[in-house]
């Protein structure tokens, strides 16, 4: 049986967030309620919508402040549509959302059937996205098996001080036939691991790593024939990464770590020299 698309709906006015809850469910959709921004992101950690309807002037936390925090710290839902409901639609409140990452704009009072409308076109829009990227994901995927039977595995060491942070890519790069190996970062304290024989080094950001990437630096210490490419978190600035680079790694993997980001990576790779 296929999941309703559950629907998180944001409101400190209890009769319109009745009214939002009802016109939805009645529509077809699974539906949650929060009555500010902080209800709101106690509920994101623990569920994920398909899409967030949310007003902009509340108590305890606004709808911008939301929108700020999710997409700081919840990087995850960086493709669940987030819609802000707002009376006060004006040139400077539409640029400053959307320049926080906010999908679109419905005016009060709500129009429902615009509303609706709105909800569909943005589930959809993910939909077309979703089966694009998947389309991508098997045509790389393929690629990958047919060029590795005459070149062999690709070696690839992953760095990392928390296992489960990497444990999705080491699982999916295993899933293609790759060799992989996992290296604690606290080995890199001493400067007693050699990646020589690697195709690809991935490194989970830290600060450990930042010095190990100094330190590289210095003394001109790097893998002979790999790629270094960092796993960075949501939050690192432009001016870090730039400082980063100058350490000599080849680029970055933004967190969440898509599947097809990390394919193409390995493509990449395994293109002739």
């Amino acid at each position: 049986m296929t999941r309703k698309p559950r629907i998180l709906c944001v409101e400190d006015e209890t009769l319109l967030l009745d009214d939002l809850q009802e016109e939805l469910q009645d529509a077809g959709y699974e539906v949650l309620g929060a009555g500010n921004g902080k209800e709101a992101l106690d509920c994101l950690r623990r569920q994920t919508p398909d899409l967030i309807l949310c007003d902009m002037m509340m108590p305890v936390m606004s709808g911008p402040e939301l929108l700020s925090c999710v997409r700081r710290e919840l990087p995850q839902l960086i493709r669940v549509p987030f819609i802000f409901l707002t009376a006060l639609a004006t040139r400077e409140n539409i640029i400053k959302g959307k320049k926080l990452g906010a999908d679109d704009y419905l005016t009060k009072p709500l129009d429902f059937d615009m509303l609706l409308a709105t909800v569909e076109a943005r589930l959809k829009e993910v939909d077309r996205i979703n089966s694009a990227h998947r389309a991508q994901l098997m045509q790389i995927e393929q690629a990958i098996r047919q060029t590795r039977q005459s070149r062999g595995p690709l070696r690839v060491a992953i760095i990392s001080g928390i296992p489960k942070v990497i444990e999705p890519i080491r699982a999916a790069l295993e899933e293609l036939g790759c060799e992989i190996t996992l290296v604690p970062e606290d080995k890199l304290k001493h400067k007693s691991y050699n990646f020589d024989s690697q195709d690809i080094v991935l490194l989970v950001y830290s600060k450990i790593v930042h010095f190990f990437l100094q330190y590289m630096t210095r003394t001109g210490v790097r893998p002979p024939q790999g790629k270094m490419v960092l796993l960075a978190p949501a939050s690192m600035n432009d001016s870090l990464r730039a400082g980063l680079m100058e350490t000599g790694i080849d680029g970055f993997l933004d967190y969440p770590y898509r599947p097809v980001d990390v394919f193409k990576l390995l493509m990449d790779r395994l293109q002739p020299a």
